[in-house]
């Protein structure tokens, strides 16, 4: 015999298992958002490396070479990286070695070197009678001109100064950068690193600190390479 389950009965269980739903649904709601989730603790991937001075009051940023396809024997290599400043004194960066790579100097407007101007020819000497002496002639050889010496690519003076609690952005994009001024020893190919590379801070109460970087590394290219065509044979019938 089935037995039947009065109709308010029914209508006061239907509103307990309602209320259980509900109540279940807050507590996992409540749990999941106290959880730390894996993405917390990510940070986006930015080329270049960071560092530490060895006092910890000067952060180095996105240190890397500006990309190349690869940068022969002699010519100029450029570094790009931010500097910040976190001591309660202004400091400067005063100078950047890199290990035999080469001198490394500080291009920018700061450092453009003065524009170099011949003097004018003096004029023609004349005698007492009134002409003018065998050298004015025309046809008399005139000494060519020396070409100036070529301008230097930077400055060898390196004196950089990061305000309280700022930063300073050198890279090509600021027309104020570092730079290898003249690689030495082995070319630089795509994708390798500048070795032992050290940045030396002078704060202004006359102390200094370094940052020292077994290794620079070359950045990517902006944009991807090209993918090279597929070749495609032709099977012969």
């Amino acid at each position: 015999m089935t037995r039947t389950i009065p109709a308010a009965r029914r209508l006061g269980l239907g509103a307990a298992l309602a209320a259980s739903a509900v109540l279940g649904v807050g507590l996992l709601s409540a749990c999941s958002a106290g959880q730390i989730t894996q993405t917390d603790n990510q940070v986006a991937a930015v080329p270049g490396i960071s560092a530490q001075s060895k006092d910890g009051l000067i952060a180095l940023r996105e240190g890397v070479v500006a990309y190349s396809d690869g940068y022969k024997a002699g010519s100029v290599v450029p570094i790009e990286v931010r500097l910040f400043n976190n001591a309660r004194q202004s400091v400067k960066l005063t100078s950047v070695t890199a290990g035999s790579a080469g001198s490394v100097v500080l291009v920018g407007e700061a450092s453009a070197a003065p524009a170099i101007t011949s003097a004018p020819p003096p004029p023609p000497s004349v005698s007492a009678s009134g002409s003018k002496s065998a050298s004015s002639s025309p046809s008399a050889s005139k000494s060519p001109t020396p070409p100036p010496p070529p301008a230097p690519v930077g400055s060898s003076k390196i004196s950089v100064e990061i305000p309280v609690g700022g930063f300073v952005a050198l890279s090509q994009g600021t027309k104020t950068y570092l730079a290898v001024e003249k690689l030495t020893g082995e070319a630089l190919p795509a994708g390798t690193a500048l070795a032992d590379v050290t940045f030396t801070f002078t704060y202004a109460d006359g102390t200094t600190t370094t940052i020292n970087l077994p290794e620079l590394p070359m950045t990517v290219p902006a944009s991807p390479l090209p993918k090279p065509s597929p070749v495609v044979g032709h099977e012969e019938e």
